[in-house]
C-alpha cells in the first residue's frame, strides 16, 4: 500500500518561501543597477551645469598674513543652480573656503544646489569672506 506524505516529511516549504530568495535577488539588482546608473549619469548635477573654478595660487597666505589683497580671489562668485564650484589650491597652507578645508595641491567640488545669496567664509581672501550668488 502507498504511503501518504505527511507535512512532517516533507521538505517542501511551500510556494512562497521558494520565491523568497529569488526575488529578494531581484530586488538587489534593481537596486545595484539603480545606483550604477546614478554613478554614470553623475547624479545629474555636474553635468547639467558648468565648472565655476576658484584657484588659490601659491603666496596667497603670505599676502594676506602682510594685509595684501589677492587678485586671484574675487569678491563675489556667480553660478546656476547645478553648476559646480571647483576650489585648487595651489597655495602651501590649508586654506577654508565655505566650511571646506582645502589643502595644499588639493581640489574641492562644491555642487551649487540652492538659489540665493550667501557670505561664507575664505580664508584666502582679504576679508576671510566671500560672497556667493546662485541664481535659478
Amino acid at each position: 500500500m502507498p504511503r501518504l506524505r505527511t507535512s512532517k516529511d516533507s521538505d517542501d516549504r511551500g510556494p512562497a518561501r521558494r520565491r523568497a530568495p529569488v526575488v529578494v535577488s531581484v530586488v538587489c539588482l534593481a537596486v545595484i543597477a539603480s545606483i550604477a546608473g546614478l554613478i554614470l549619469a553623475g547624479g545629474g548635477s555636474e553635468a547639467d551645469g558648468k565648472t565655476i573654478e576658484l584657484v588659490i595660487p601659491k603666496g596667497t597666505s603670505g599676502r594676506i598674513e602682510a594685509g595684501k589683497p589677492v587678485k586671484a580671489i574675487p569678491d563675489r562668485i556667480e553660478g546656476q543652480v547645478g553648476d559646480t564650484l571647483l576650489i585648487e589650491n595651489r597655495d602651501t597652507v590649508t586654506q577654508f573656503v565655505s566650511g571646506f578645508a582645502v589643502s595644499p595641491g588639493q581640489e574641492v567640488r562644491i555642487p551649487l544646489a540652492r538659489p540665493g545669496t550667501y557670505t561664507t567664509n575664505c580664508s584666502a581672501h582679504k576679508d576671510k569672506s566671500i560672497e556667493m550668488v546662485v541664481k535659478s
